[in-house]
């Protein structure tokens, strides 16, 4: 017969085992425990604790797929297997992969990440996952060879430095464009473009109207509130290069809009 004492011992053993076996499982070190790896949606995410929050990782880790359901949602809609894909702002990888797994060509991706520190992981996670995609470590500019990027371990906050005499951490990014990558992919038409670069979608349609009318299908953006700009605005941009909007939602963070709009 147990005893209460022995039920407390079995109870303890068998907690010890289950941290154990999630300190060992592969995600999770002893050193660090904060995950490196999340499964989202399907594919094995690598991310580096030491250049994202902590609490972003474990929130991810404890809801996968609360992560950016918006703009899964359209790509669930809009994404066109057969035609290329740029996508502006990679984050995590998240998106890129999800992306990537619906393309026929798996080839015929191009993500820009601006943040260097983020391109180690990204790259692990196209190894991990066998994925066809090209990471390029730029950012969208216009007007100058480089732009300094604000780099913290918030990734929702890594951005292009506005001056405005606030002190960030910043490094110096080569720029690059929608119509360079293009040409650099040998992307020639039908091209879907995918944004969420925190209000320089603006920016993109301004300076490369002509390329986005001629050469870009589908456009899949996060439309963010940036001074003048609005949704609606950025809407108006659209129609008057061609383009006709598909729909629009507001993201659970409440701070952009995604659209969508199509040829």
């Amino acid at each position: 017969m147990n005893t209460p004492g022995r039920k407390t011992v079995s109870v303890l053993i068998l907690a010890i085992l289950i941290v154990g076996f999630v300190l060992t499982a592969g995600c999770v070190g002893l050193v660090n425990p904060t995950p490196n790896e999340i499964m989202i949606r399907g594919n094995l995410i690598s991310v580096d604790p030491t250049y994202v929050d902590g609490t972003f990782i474990w929130k991810l880790l404890l809801d996968p797929n609360s992560y950016e359901p918006e703009m899964v949602a359209a790509v669930d809609e809009y994404l066109v297997p057969q035609n290329p894909l740029i996508e502006l702002g990679a984050g995590i990888g998240m998106l890129s992969a999800y992306m990537n797994d619906k393309l026929t060509m798996s080839v015929n991706q191009v993500s820009v990440e601006p943040n260097p520190y983020l391109i180690p992981s990204l790259n692990l996670t196209k190894q991990n996952n066998d994925l066809g995609v090209t990471f390029v470590q730029k950012a969208i500019g216009y007007g100058s060879n480089t732009v300094a990027i604000s780099v913290t371990s918030d990734i929702t906050n890594n951005r292009i430095v506005r001056s405005d005499g606030v002190l960030v951490k910043s490094v110096e990014v080569n720029t690059t464009t929608v119509q360079q990558l293009a040409q650099n992919a040998g992307f020639k038409s039908n091209i879907t473009l995918v944004m969420n670069i925190v209000g320089h979608e603006y920016s993109v349609v301004q300076y490369e109207a002509d390329f986005l009318s001629q050469n870009v299908s589908t456009v899949i953006a996060a439309v963010y509130t940036d001074g003048k700009n609005t949704p609606d605005s950025f809407a108006d941009k659209m129609t008057m290069i061609g383009f006709t909007e598909q729909c629009r939602e507001l993201a659970n963070e409440n701070n952009y809009v995604v659209m969508v709009f199509t040829k």
